[in-house]
């Protein structure tokens, strides 16, 4: 027995530190091209250890404390992603388009080791901390950042041209030297987790750290990000209708509008050369859509127009891979709610609620930027949907004990 239980423990303690590993690369590697080891990405080489050690897990116990709703949505993802595959196959898209298409969906298997890696609360609050903890950390360098070129400690082309070198960085005025008005960092999507995550805590000075999360992201001047946070607390009110939330989110409201006129927001956010790209994608797509495309798509690897990839993820989703695309899509984010929805318990409805938000918060943003489709934004939607389904456990076998469950962040202590 002593023997089992040693060989048992190490497997434990390596997949909970893979897990910490792959879970702080995430929230603070953006897509992920910081680190690349051989050409290759930090994240993808994480991603095939953690399949291979989801493989040595199925071997040495096949169920491994894997769900049947876990193997149910794995499995349609391959069908709908393969039948996309054929189908781009048999309208001659070029194999490297199909190919370049695959590569960020290949990290939905993820889901298999979120899986068996998080499996009870004290893996949630480990999940929960490094999120709060990695988007303060964002933050507060963005702002310093903005703070030393503002006070002229450092120089804007110092920046510029530093960061400039990657495509994780997005600059708002292209390069112009006399005005320094931010950029967008492609992890500043888990920034926007982190301010959720904080602002429904009970303690006050946890909301005001997520006011000053949500002034470094107003101040990314990204409007997809803003508006999309906005939504999801709207979404929030309808879920959880009571007076107290509904007063916390006006005056939250009414400090960012407030913040927001006194730095021109409104003016900061135009992009009329992006708004006209965006136009013309949607143009293209309803001059060609037809009863086949809106069924079946036209296939992964297929162009809209003169482009192999644009930002309206569902639109391009309806192009390629037609209903049968979407309505995967559509339907994880509805098991996601159903799973919030199903527990009862104040406590685990409460870790629940911030969760689910989370997904909601990726799914609004990727209307207009391709998260969900890619490890960034489908990362938080695997991991929330395996922690709904634990909480979903935990409240089960909790229903009529009169167990109250802990709730898994306190900044206090």
């Amino acid at each position: 027995m002593r023997l089992d239980k040693a060989v048992s423990v190490g497997p434990i303690k390596f997949e909970k530190l893979l897990l910490i590993v792959v879970l702080l690369e995430l929230l603070l590697g953006g897509n992920g091209y910081l680190t690349e080891i051989y050409g290759i990405r930090l994240r993808v080489w994480l991603a095939v250890l953690c399949m291979a050690f989801v493989a040595y897990r199925l071997v040495k116990r096949p169920s491994a404390g894997v769900q049947i709703e876990i193997w149910v949505l794995f499995f349609l993802f391959l069908a709908v992603t393969g039948f996309g595959t054929i189908i781009g196959l048999l309208n001659d898209s070029r194999t490297d388009a199909i190919l370049n298409e695959l590569k960020p969906l290949f990290y939905f298997p993820m889901l298999l080791f979120f899986a068996m890696a998080i499996r009870d609360e004290g893996n949630i609050a480990r999940v929960t901390r490094l999120i709060v903890i990695c988007g303060i950390a964002q933050a507060f360098a963005y702002l310093t950042v903005m703070a030393l070129v503002h006070s002229g400690t450092i120089q804007y082309s110092t920046i510029y041209y530093t960061l400039k070198a990657s495509d994780e960085f997005i600059f708002r005025d292209e390069g112009a030297a006399v005005y320094f008005g931010g950029f967008l960092y492609k992890g500043a999507l888990h920034m926007c987790i982190a301010a959720i995550f904080l602002w429904f805590e009970p303690l006050w000075k946890n909301r005001i750290l997520a006011l000053v999360l949500m002034v470094a992201i107003v101040l990314t001047f990204t409007r997809g990000l803003v508006a999309a946070l906005i939504l999801t607390f709207a979404y929030s009110a309808l879920l959880n209708v009571n007076r107290k939330t509904i007063l916390a989110l006006a005056l939250a409201l009414i400090a960012l509008i407030v913040f927001g006129i006194s730095i021109d927001l409104i003016g900061m956010m135009q992009r009329p050369v992006s708004d006209q790209v965006r136009l013309a994608d949607l143009r293209t797509f309803l001059s060609e859509i037809d009863l086949t495309m809106l069924l079946i798509g036209d296939g992964l690897g297929a162009e809209i127009g003169q482009r192999e990839r644009i930002e309206m993820t569902y639109v391009e989703i309806l192009y390629k891979q037609g209903l049968i695309g979407l309505l995967f899509w559509l339907g994880l984010f509805l098991f996601n709610l159903g799973l919030y929805r199903r527990i009862k318990n104040a406590a685990l409805r409460q870790q629940a609620f911030v969760f689910h938000l989370a997904t909601f918060f990726v799914y609004v943003t990727t209307a207009s930027n391709t998260f969900l489709t890619g490890s960034i934004g489908m990362a938080v939607v695997l991991i929330s949907t395996v922690i709904l389904m634990v909480l979903n456990k935990l409240d089960a076998g909790q229903s009529g004990r009169g167990v109250t469950a802990r709730v898994p962040l306190r900044t206090s202590q």
